[in-house]
């Protein structure tokens, strides 16, 4: 009677387990949907931002880059799914919260943060700690689709463009190109150079900052190389940028202004973008570093 029931037990718990993951379905689909439906206001306004704003031209590829992480990350967040914690609903509150201060406020930037705020919430509150861990950056790599603050970006953008042009043109001086600056202008011979926002590097350094995390998350080694990894991508982008100047005034002085502002202008941007990414590989090679899954947290 007794080994009876324990093969009834047996056969019922494997019918549970196979069930299991088209509940877990189920409700993925449903959770989805009431975030969907609460934060139906930023999709539309995320979309647009990516589409006229060159800082954050990049963001459309952020998403499909953390559905990737989190496909690859889907064997360690399964063995390691268990009780949810209360915590999660502290974040997912306060999430909540955030988003209903942001719309009445009229601030759309921290809409976005909450949202991202909300899915570790509810992370933790269906899978909990240990599950939420294994797929933090997943989680948290949503962020680089996201605007920084307006003020924020104004005064890094400022600081970096009068970075830019006075570094960019010593270094056009030690060149041998005769100039002159003033302010955020340089002058050569043929004309003058403003360097407005699109020179100011800041939007390469948005990018490579995603790509310089990207790069760490995926780099086998101690935290503290990863780390120095991931903090490279900031100089190699304003030292792109230097160059980038740099090279403007050279081509301004051999040809002319309108040439440096035309074609060569867009072929720069690329250019700087290149250089960084290349730099980045190098200081991973420097390190000894690998390529390879995250270590588990």
């Amino acid at each position: 009677m007794h080994e009876q029931d324990g093969q009834r037990i047996g056969v019922a718990g494997a019918a549970v387990e196979r069930r299991s993951p088209a509940g877990g379905v189920a409700l993925g689909i449903v959770v989805a949907a009431l975030v969907a439906l609460v934060y139906w206001r930023v999709f539309p306004t995320l979309w647009r931002t990516w589409m006229h704003s060159p800082n954050y031209s990049h963001g459309h590829l952020i998403p499909p880059i953390s559905a990737f992480l989190l496909w690859h990350a889907r064997r360690r967040f399964v063995d390691a799914a268990g009780p949810g914690t209360a915590w999660g609903i502290l974040l997912v509150a306060l999430a909540l919260i955030a988003h209903v201060v942001s719309i009445r406020a009229g601030i759309f930037m921290t809409q976005g943060y909450s949202l991202v705020l909300l899915l570790f919430g509810l992370s933790l509150i269906l899978f909990g700690g240990r599950a939420t861990r294994a797929v933090w950056f997943p989680l948290g790599y949503l962020i680089f689709m996201l605007p920084m603050p307006a003020i924020l970006s104004n005064v890094l953008s400022f600081r970096l463009k009068e970075f830019a042009a006075d570094v960019g043109s010593a270094v056009a001086v030690r060149m041998g190109i005769p100039l002159a600056r003033s302010g955020l202008t340089i002058h050569v011979a043929s004309g003058s150079l403003r360097i407005a926002d699109p020179c100011s590097g800041l939007r390469s350094l948005i990018a490579l900052v995603a790509l310089g995390a990207l790069f760490a998350y995926l780099t086998r080694g101690p935290v503290w190389k990863r780390l120095l990894l991931f903090a490279a991508a900031v100089p190699l982008a304003v030292l792109g940028n230097i160059a980038r100047i740099a090279s403007l005034c050279a081509v301004a002085h051999v040809w002319s202004v309108e040439t440096a502002l035309g074609y060569f202008h867009d072929v720069s941007g690329v250019l700087l973008f290149l250089f960084a990414f290349i730099g980045l590989v190098v200081v991973r090679k420097l390190l000894r570093c690998e390529t390879g899954e995250e270590a588990p947290a």
